[in-house]
């Protein structure tokens, strides 16, 4: 233990104020606060310029920290957000599925950003098995529900591709596509692929697709 985790104590049943303290600081603090308590932490900030310091703070005491980043200008829903933020804050999305605890530092506008229920976007969670039957259309429907988009050759995260009884799409936390292959209404096989050269990595038994987009809808 440093000099400065010694000057950090929690005090329990009492609900405590902070005023003053650099980020470094603050940020010990969160970390002990964490190890002390069996809970969850949600961080807001004011910008999203004070959450990545907050969060590059954090990450050194704890990798169970992750950041929930929206664009601070309105406008840019308008014209176009950027898509490693939506990847981020997917990302993010998925890590608080799991039931360890963690620490999710967002800001104002990613605090106001829509976001559906945790049943709604647990049943939006596809699934797929080697051997498993379903119809090719009804998994493509599936795919496209969830947020991803078709293009001829799929090169980057959340897009589909449909080539006759093959389907190839890039997942959400996967470093490379995934292609699928139909034998009817069977799906015959899973491999993971090379975007550049298209040739087969490894083959799979399963594989997660998730959510390329917070806004699902029944």
């Amino acid at each position: 233990m440093n000099l400065l985790e010694d000057l950090v104590t929690i005090k329990e049943g009492k609900k405590v104020g902070l005023v003053g303290l650099n980020d470094e600081f603050f940020s010990l603090y969160i970390n002990k606060l964490f190890n002390h308590e069996d809970k969850n932490i949600l961080i807001v900030t004011g910008t999203l310029f004070e959450a990545n310091i907050l969060n590059n703070f954090l990450s050194e005491y704890t990798d169970k920290t992750y950041l929930f980043p929206m664009d601070d200008f309105l406008t840019s829903e308008s014209v176009a957000m950027s898509p490693d933020l939506k990847i981020t804050r997917l990302e993010t999305l998925n890590k608080t599925l799991s039931k360890t605890k963690k620490i999710i530092i967002t800001h104002l506008n990613g605090y106001l950003r829509y976001l559906p229920t945790k049943e709604r976007y647990t049943k939006s969670i596809i699934n797929i098995k080697v051997g498993e039957e379903i119809k090719r259309e009804e998994l493509i429907e599936k795919i496209i529900s969830i947020g991803y988009t078709k293009e001829s050759i799929v090169t980057k995260t959340g897009e589909i591709g449909i080539r006759g009884f093959v389907i190839d799409v890039f997942p959400l936390e996967y470093e490379h596509p995934i292609r699928i292959e139909f034998f009817g209404d069977e799906i015959e096989s899973i491999r993971l692929f090379d975007e550049e050269n298209q040739k087969t990595i490894e083959e799979v038994k399963s594989c997660r697709i998730y959510p390329n987009t917070e806004f699902l809808i029944d």
